[in-house]
């Protein structure tokens, strides 16, 4: 039985009735150049609400806090001495009560000019969105297979394994990635480079799951909960914005990240065993 619940837009905050607050989340790990982009991109957003930027400096100090105060004077800086994880920092940046919506940004992607609202007013299209995602591309312009489902385990070993390499465009063309679309729709998952959330909804499921680390995952995760929740993940291509995607584990045949991506999958595994047998949330 699906734990999907539906949700009658009148119980949430009338976004008409104050001013919508957005937090933006941004860890910056010697980030410091990509960094500027995608803050200028920031600087560029209009809607009818304010902004507020949380920048995690996350390890050495390579000039992160300077690039942020130049664009946001008043943005709120985080600095680790040691780096923390992926989780662990979004959560610090997103710990507060005071915002309507937090967006989870990565700092190699730069939103388009009206971003920002659109995914608000795909927030108040679907009121039982937990999260939306923008239609992510590469810099050449082409989409990027950002929306995804729910992985099986056959699909993991093969993508996040040294087998990968076998596969070439085969692994490109898997159903696991959804094509780019048209309209709003919802979807499993999402990559956690553009994440906008509800904060009514990541409050109720209490954020990232810091126990993935350092990073790899958890995005995964946060999905799963969410719908177990009774919230959904919607993505909307009326907002669009660039995203670098390094896509470090598919350009060597073994290193850490693989390590990591495994790490992270057993832990999925572990805490959400049922998708072993139907890959699904319901």
């Amino acid at each position: 039985m699906s734990l999907r619940r539906q949700r009658d837009p009148s119980a949430h905050r009338s976004l008409a009735a104050h001013v919508t607050h957005v937090l933006v989340s941004i860890v910056s790990t010697d980030e410091s150049d990509r960094l500027r982009p995608c803050l200028a991109s920031l600087a560029d957003q209009q809607f009818d609400g304010r902004i507020t930027i949380a920048v995690v400096v996350n390890g050495r100090e390579d000039g992160t806090a300077e690039v942020t105060k130049a664009l946001f004077l008043e943005a709120h800086l985080i600095r680790r001495v040691t780096p923390f994880g992926f989780a662990e920092n979004h959560n610090a940046a997103l710990a507060t009560e005071g915002f309507d919506f937090g967006l989870v940004l990565n700092p190699d992607v730069v939103l388009e000019q009206g971003c920002i609202r659109e995914l608000i007013a795909a927030m108040q299209r679907h009121a039982d969105a937990g999260v939306v995602v923008p239609l992510l591309s590469y810099p050449s312009g082409a989409p990027q297979p950002s929306a995804r489902r729910f992985p099986r385990i056959g699909g993991t070993i093969l993508r996040r394994t040294p087998l990968r390499s076998m596969l070439g465009d085969r692994l490109a063309r898997s159903a696991h990635y959804l094509p780019p679309p048209a309209e709003d729709r919802s979807i499993d998952w999402a990559l956690g480079a553009c994440l906008f959330v509800r904060h009514d909804a990541w409050q109720t499921i209490g954020g990232f799951d810091p126990g993935f680390r350092p990073l790899y995952v958890e995005d995964v995760d946060l999905a799963w909960r969410m719908w177990e929740a009774g919230w959904a993940v919607w993505q909307t291509p009326a907002a669009r914005a660039m995203h670098e995607h390094q896509a470090a584990t598919d350009k060597t045949f073994f290193d850490r990240r693989t390590l990591w991506h495994l790490h992270g999958m057993l832990r999925f595994l572990r805490k959400h065993p049922r998708i072993l047998v139907s890959g699904r949330h319901d």
